[in-house]
């Protein structure tokens, strides 16, 4: 009887001691540096799943203190393992954001409001696989819109949203599937659209289908670690953002235009013809011989539209049309 209830105890204490150990509290010298931190995959979305998307709200302005230019070492999933990388901050104040990106794979190249990092591997002048950072002063849906249409054009475009490290949420676009085929592209695209205050911030990546599985998870990781800062300068249209955007605009409107530019069947160009520090114009002349102007306001971006007809109408006439040209940057 004794050994029996001796036995008792010592079951009951070893319960105990097991159920104790269950709920002991990590010792926090294993916490991971941020310098250690391994950033999760994040598994492509399928078209098939639920098309109802989350809300994309404004990023937040995160100052990480890393100097531009400032090397460190990092832990990335690649291909399913941990791979150990090396990373050199980027700030660029001008086109309002800070992120990390593999000094060894790929070359930086900076551009005022945008920044590229192309692979070491490639030709920098036709470049394959390539990384652009840029900022743009439309709205985050509006802009995903321009930008879903242009890929349209040769992709399906699948539209989701994902949630960033540093700047939250944002609006996903992937171009990977030929359109009405069913069949993957050789060339990809995968476009991250960040709300701002301002505008928004706009990466987009470029990869072979042969490289998705290496170069596009290395730029996920680095825009993973993208964040948004306040942009340095007045943010002035220049003469050349104002004709990329009204020509981007004419030929959304009328696909045709660009076919015949580019085929020279018809005359058909785009060109500034007045510029001083308040205004720019942008002059269309179309296939019909109609000559469009485009009123730019440089600040603000807004624009009215006259037409003229030579020989028929006896003066440029101004139009019900306007626009923003800041929302047709891409």
């Amino acid at each position: 009887m004794k050994r029996r209830i001796l036995a008792s105890i010592l079951s009951a204490a070893l319960l105990l001691l097991l159920a104790g150990c269950g709920v002991a509290p990590a010792a926090t010298g294993n916490t991971p540096t941020p310098q250690t931190q391994v950033t999760p995959e994040t598994p492509n979305p399928t078209p098939d799943e639920s098309t109802d998307e989350p809300s994309v709200t404004t990023a937040p302005v995160i100052d990480t203190g890393r100097q531009d230019g400032e090397r460190f070492e990092t832990v990335i999933l690649l291909e399913g393992m941990e791979e150990t990388v090396r990373y050199e901050h980027v700030v660029n104040r001008t086109a309002g954001f800070e992120m990390d990106y593999d000094y060894e794979s790929f070359l930086r190249q900076s551009e005022g409001d945008r920044e590229r990092f192309l692979s070491i591997w490639d030709d920098p002048e036709n470049p394959e696989n390539y990384l652009e950072v840029r900022y743009d002063t439309g709205n985050a849906d509006l802009v995903a819109e321009v930008i879903s249409s242009a890929l349209s054009d040769e992709y399906d475009v699948l539209r989701d949203t994902r949630e960033l490290d540093f700047a939250g949420s944002c609006i996903y676009l992937e171009a990977s599937v030929i359109k009405g085929t069913n069949q993957m592209a050789e060339k990809l695209q995968a476009v991250y659209i960040i709300p701002a205050s301002d505008g928004c911030r706009v990466a987009t990546a470029h990869y072979s289908i042969e490289s998705a599985e290496g170069f596009g998870r290395r730029f996920a990781n680095m825009v993973n670690t993208l964040s948004v800062l306040d942009r340095d300068g007045d943010g002035l249209l220049t003469d050349e953002q104002a004709l990329t955007a009204v020509r981007q605009y004419g030929i959304l409107g009328s696909p045709e235009l660009e076919r015949f530019a580019e085929s020279g069947e018809y005359q058909v160009s785009w060109e500034v013809v007045d510029s001083n520090e308040e205004q720019i114009v942008v002059l269309l002349r179309s296939y019909t011989g109609a000559e469009v102007r485009y009123y730019i306001d440089r600040a603000t971006g807004d624009a009215y539209v006259t037409e003229f007809m030579p020989g028929i109408t006896p003066e440029e006439t101004r139009t019900e049309e306007t626009l923003n040209v800041r929302d047709y940057l891409n």
